[in-house]
């Protein structure tokens, strides 16, 4: 699944009558610039197309998208355009989709008849099948923010699936729904499956290096006790399917298992109600990998969601031992940035696959400069797919593009009260993290504090002066003195500005802006 434009016509929260072009040709499009200037709302506005599209339901608002599915080396390569208006009257007349043959097209073997206009009901997700052949096959979001403004799309997709596992209707080796949507629990379940992975295995290797996660100490479940419960007296009230699978798998090797009543601050089920909760705790490593042998990672993974899901899941405690500490630590002492890569890593890996649309809106938030630089190394490392999948990002990091060619690069900004988006004039990669600031990407005047600039700029404005009073001389004096304690010689931002000071003061500056 590759995006390739997308033009929203009709207002959709602050964009009107704009247009973005997405890069087809690789893996990711990355999404900059300032607040308001509408960043976040162009993955909004594709979250609520592909779900309404999903669900056959009519366009939120007035666009034309155009996007791929398949590849040029595969039995499938096609083009999906789609202009749709929530104003053209019945359903069927408010989307106007074709569909086109690039492999034909490529080859020089295309024809009018290889545009083939397609009705909704070919495009939206077969009720029976569950297929959806012109959608991509997974669409999975993450907001690191606190509001739910992606989140809604999703909670029609996660009911009906919760609606599934309630009737026993879900097939654990199967694949995950097709739109799935990232919540802070899916970390610690991230983890858990990835310990379930041989230890020299790309998952394993990389909580070891890059979080210093050596292994597993223990886990506590905290379960309990459903508002659809069955059978209150009964073991696991009555649950049943991929739940009840996974609870009976799991009560074996649980250490002294305990039930206990009390009552719950705020649940699903309300504000200080006593509730039975089931309390059963995993010792080590072995004890996962023994009770969870008949499973894979993305098996585990997807058990334990859907687990969540069925609202048994109270609360989850992993103890994990770490590089440099004899005191094993519990998840969330991890830092921020720490259980947000986890999340998206883990999550690319486990719901991705061919076909697939990433949207990750601010996922380097809580990451320190070293981790930013490499973030879309680890992304790259995680998405199964490269060649199928494309993942658009928006991000406030500098350091997160800096080795992006500018296809990759979409520039949102708003000038005359219209926000418009277009790639960079000069790619990041290459300009170092100085240049980049001070480019059309981000438009900084400069990346000094605004006290040092203000000194540099009034030192250059009284060394550019034919003759100076003596308290000027005095005042550049002190300036000197006050910028060479920075590090800094002779600045500024003007090359030609600069030749004049060194021809004057033949000096070299020693920190150049």
């Amino acid at each position: 699944m590759k995006v390739d434009k997308l033009y929203i016509r009709s207002s959709f929260k602050n964009l009107e009558n704009v247009q973005v072009d997405f890069d087809e040709n690789h893996l990711m499009t990355v999404i900059v610039g300032r607040n308001g200037s509408g960043k976040s709302n162009v993955l909004e506005a594709l979250v609520s197309i592909f779900r309404n599209l999903d669900l056959g339901e009519s366009p939120p608002f007035y666009y034309v998208i155009t996007y791929q599915l398949g590849e040029k080396n595969s039995g499938r390569w096609e083009e999906i355009t789609i202009d749709a208006d929530p104003t053209r009257g019945a359903l069927t007349k408010q989307y106007e989709i074709t569909v086109r043959n690039l492999k034909k097209a490529n080859d020089h073997l295309e024809t009018a008849d290889d545009n083939i206009a397609t009705p909704l009901s070919k495009v939206s997700r077969n009720k029976k099948t569950g297929v959806a052949q012109y959608l991509p096959k997974y669409l999975f979001a993450y907001y690191s923010g606190p509001s739910d403004r992606l989140e809604k799309y999703f909670r029609k997709h996660r009911t009906d699936f919760y609606q599934k596992l309630l009737k026993n209707d879900i097939n654990l080796k199967g694949d995950i729904r097709p739109l799935f949507y990232a919540k802070p629990n899916h970390s610690q379940f991230v983890l858990l499956a990835f310990f379930l992975a041989e230890k020299d295995s790309p998952e394993r290797l990389f909580i070891c290096k890059h979080l210093g996660i050596e292994s597993l100490d223990s886990i506590h479940f905290v379960m309990r006790q459903p508002s659809w419960a069955k059978d209150k007296s009964e073991l696991f009230w009555g649950a049943s399917g991929v739940v009840r699978k996974f609870l009976d798998a799991l009560y074996p090797y649980a250490i002294a298992p305990v039930k206990v009543t009390r009552k719950e601050d705020t649940t699903l089920t309300g504000k200080n109600i006593k509730n039975e909760f089931f309390h059963l705790f995993l010792p080590d490593l072995n004890s996962l990998k023994d009770f969870a042998k008949d499973l894979t990672p993305d098996e585990l993974f997807k058990m334990l969601e859907s687990t969540l899901l069925s609202e048994i899941i109270s609360e989850v405690s992993i103890r994990v031992k770490v590089t440099n500490s004899e005191t094993a630590l519990t998840f969330r002492e991890l830092s921020e940035g720490e259980q947000q890569l986890l999340t998206i890593l883990g999550l690319l890996k486990f719901t991705g696959g061919k076909d697939s649309l990433f949207l990750l809106d601010e996922p380097d938030t809580h990451l320190n400069p070293s981790w930013a630089v490499k973030y879309l190394e680890f992304l790259r490392e995680f998405v199964p797919s490269h060649s199928t999948s494309h993942l658009l990002m928006v991000t406030h990091h500098p350091l997160a593009i800096a080795e992006l060619e500018k296809g990759q690069v979409q520039v949102m900004k708003r000038e005359d009260g219209k926000i418009h988006a277009a790639m960079p004039i000069e790619s990041p990669r290459g300009m170092g993290i100085n240049l980049i600031l001070r480019s059309d990407i981000f438009g900084l005047v400069t990346t000094l504090d605004s006290i040092t600039h203000e000194t540099l700029t009034r030192r250059n404005q009284l060394a550019s002066k034919e003759t100076l009073s003596p308290t000027e001389d005095l005042e550049l004096r002190q300036k000197n003195i006050e910028l060479d304690n920075l590090g800094f010689s002779l600045s500024s931002d003007d090359p030609d500005y600069m030749d004049y000071l060194l021809s004057k003061y033949h000096s070299t500056p020693k920190v150049p802006l």
